[in-house]
């Protein structure tokens, strides 16, 4: 047993490295202490913290709009086209929220696509304000209500469905009183998600001229050389974001019973004809429409448009995109899957609490998680006095590490789970060496849950923009800080080539993660 006792810290040391950022800057905080109470009650703050709120609320009322309209019509009826629409609702998740902002800026601005199909100059629409925000983060993130909804939806049994014949309770009825309050647990899991991304985004609040305390961040550091009062900014909205994961715990908790009443077969679809049909079809066609169809167009008739000027050295930053996305999920996918098995094997109550900790990633914003590895790589160099880790692509790689290591984790733990104790114990029987035991037996039976984590992680990660902005090395640009840099320039025309050569490659891993075959394999 003693020769077994170091592995337990293994999972332990790979869960605080992870978490290392996020300790850091609190660390630097409290030992620094060096946090401006004038700021605390100066106006700009207060200009951060109403607009942030503001943000967060009328996000969290469209995406629970437009996840539940949907999940429900897809989980619950046949109607035409509803197979295809079940698609459509997913791929917005392709699509970074500053990619479609640009593309309705440039659908509804002074001479833009809108007057040119009225043929009216004069016909326009301003949405760079907090509405257009909202607007814009609710048809960007509304899928990740949808898809979680949509289980839910799909998962109230039959015996229900008879209770609700049986009292003769009208559809619309039946929805608010039965099955929205079944899907209240998914639906809140689903909104926080969004939320996370909405006050993690930067791109998109910039171009918007909201100011955000992600925009707060940017403009301390990066445009008055202030890491202290960047840190002070990223301190509060760190606060912010604790503040809206504890409500969501309390919302949890109240609908933790919901879960029991997902039991038995499963009720089929209803099938809908006539009248009922048609408005079925036509409210998920005006979704798809907003949300997909009318940006997708839009970078198709930018494309068009620059199609004699196309600048190719597109394809150099779509292989770093590619090279860097595909390195990086390799590694988070492997240190996914070694913390799953060392905690398996080698379980502890530390083992518990950093691997815990390490889930917060994807919580923290993306610009706190850069100012945290920022304060690291002072730090190490200071001390070193030599440049090891600023500026290089192990800093940044480990940014997306504790940033994204939960998107893959889940997918790792559902594997582990679906793995019976027998295996374990006939492994150990065999004899065989730990590392035979992982090349020969999980690892082939954990490749569905793998490819899985790997496709939402490089999801993500190709279209992460602010940690990628502070932490690149230099001369090393992405697609999404190509894309971002065009639209500051206001070369929204340009945006075209490049934002859908960004948009396939996550299309193609959004399809991928949401086809029969990986359902099947699962």
């Amino acid at each position: 047993m003693e020769i077994n006792k170091p592995k337990k810290f293994i999972a332990p040391i790979i869960g605080l490295g992870i978490s290392l950022p996020i300790l850091a800057l609190l660390l630097y905080f409290i030992l620094k202490g060096e946090f401006n109470f004038e700021f605390l009650f100066s106006n700009i703050l207060k200009e951060y913290l109403s607009n942030t709120t503001i943000l967060v609320l009328g996000v969290f009322v469209l995406v629970i709009l437009l996840g539940t309209i949907s999940s429900y019509l897809s989980a619950r009826f046949e109607y035409f086209g509803d197979k295809i629409f079940a698609i459509l609702f997913v791929l917005p998740l392709a699509y970074p929220a500053y990619v479609l902002g640009y593309t309705y800026v440039g659908f509804f601005e002074y001479r833009g696509i809108l007057s040119d199909i009225l043929g009216n100059v004069n016909a326009r629409f301003d949405i760079l304000n907090m509405s257009g925000a909202i607007f814009i983060f609710g048809i960007a993130m509304f899928p990740y209500v949808y898809i979680m909804a949509k289980v839910s939806f799909s998962s109230v049994s039959s015996t229900v469905n008879e209770l609700i014949s049986l009292y003769k309770i009208n559809p619309i009825k039946a929805f608010f009183t039965v099955y929205l309050p079944l899907a209240y647990p998914a639906i809140f899991a689903g909104s926080i998600l969004a939320i996370m991304e909405t006050l993690s985004d930067y791109g998109t609040v910039l171009y918007f001229g909201i100011e955000t305390f992600s925009v707060g961040i940017f403009k301390s550091w990066f445009g008055y050389g202030d890491l202290i009062q960047s840190i002070n900014v990223a301190i509060i909205l760190l606060i912010f974001v604790f503040a809206i994961l504890w409500t969501e715990s309390l919302i949890r908790k109240k609908y933790r019973f919901v879960s029991s009443t997902f039991s038995g077969k499963k009720s089929s679809k209803i099938k809908l004809t006539g009248k009922y049909n048609l408005i079925a079809f036509l409210i998920s066609f005006l979704i798809a429409t907003i949300t997909l169809f009318i940006p997708t167009l839009v970078l198709i008739y930018w494309f068009i448009l620059d199609i004699h000027t196309l600048d190719f050295t597109t394809f150099d930053y779509l292989y770093n995109t590619l090279s860097l996305n595909i390195f990086s999920s390799i590694i988070i996918i492997f240190l996914s899957f070694f913390v799953v098995y060392m905690l398996r094997f080698y379980p502890s109550k530390i083992g518990n609490f950093t691997h815990k900790l390490s889930m917060l990633g994807y919580s923290i914003p993306g610009a706190v998680v850069g100012v945290g590895l920022l304060i690291i790589s002072s730090f190490v160099d200071t001390t070193m006095e030599y440049v090891i880790f600023g500026g290089t692509f192990f800093i940044l790689i480990f940014a997306y590490t504790t940033r994204y290591f939960t998107s893959s984790i889940g997918s790792i733990e559902n594997g582990f789970s679906k793995i019976d104790t027998s295996i374990d114990d006939a492994t150990k029987i065999f004899g065989k060496s730990e590392s035979n035991n992982i090349f020969k037996v999980y690892l082939p039976l954990m490749k569905p849950y793998i490819l899985s984590g790997f496709l939402i992680l490089y999801i993500d990660i190709a279209k992460e923009l602010p940690a990628t902005l502070i932490l690149r090395p230099f001369n090393f640009d992405t697609l999404a800080i190509r894309i971002y840099e065009l639209a500051s320039n206001e070369m929204l025309y340009k945006v075209g080539f490049p934002s859908l050569i960004l948009v396939g490659t996550t299309a193609i891993a959004v399809i991928l993660l949401n086809s029969k075959f990986m359902r099947r394999k699962k």
